[in-house]
């Protein structure tokens, strides 16, 4: 019972715990079935990296994603790894540490947009921030 009494005075001595700010995933578009980022994906990622710096070390996933029409279900896991990795490496270029960044390939199975004809909203590279990002 002590122990409760205690945990509430500290809790009211401290005051409310702010929540962590939030950033909305980036997302990084590709050309169709390149995985060369294009000059305005580079002006994003520089401004993601500075806001990186700003909030502090934490988690980056990167989550590669591929267009139905890019080949077949395994080409378009390689692709979207591909375009994932070149997403990190141009992060890790950039001052971002190798270790804080993870990526991974989806490649057709978590389409943007439901269509038949190619989509660009679908040749992307999702970039969210982990636990322990302070995002």
């Amino acid at each position: 019972m002590r122990f409760i009494a205690v945990l509430a005075a500290a809790a009211v001595i401290a005051g409310p715990v702010a929540a962590a700010p939030q950033m909305t995933p980036v997302i990084v578009y590709f050309e169709a079935k390149s995985d060369a980022l294009v000059p305005s994906a580079q002006e994003l990622l520089d401004a993601t990296v500075a806001q990186y710096r700003q909030h502090g070390p934490g988690m980056v996933i990167l989550a590669g994603h591929a267009d139905p029409h890019e080949g077949s279900s395994t080409q378009g896991v390689g692709l979207s790894q591909r375009r994932a990795n070149a997403v990190r490496d141009y992060l890790a270029s950039q001052g971002v540490p190798g270790g804080v960044m993870t990526t991974q390939a989806f490649g057709q199975s978590r389409p943007a947009v439901q269509v038949d004809e190619p989509e660009p909203a679908n040749r992307r590279v999702e970039i969210t921030f982990g636990p322990g990002s302070g995002w």
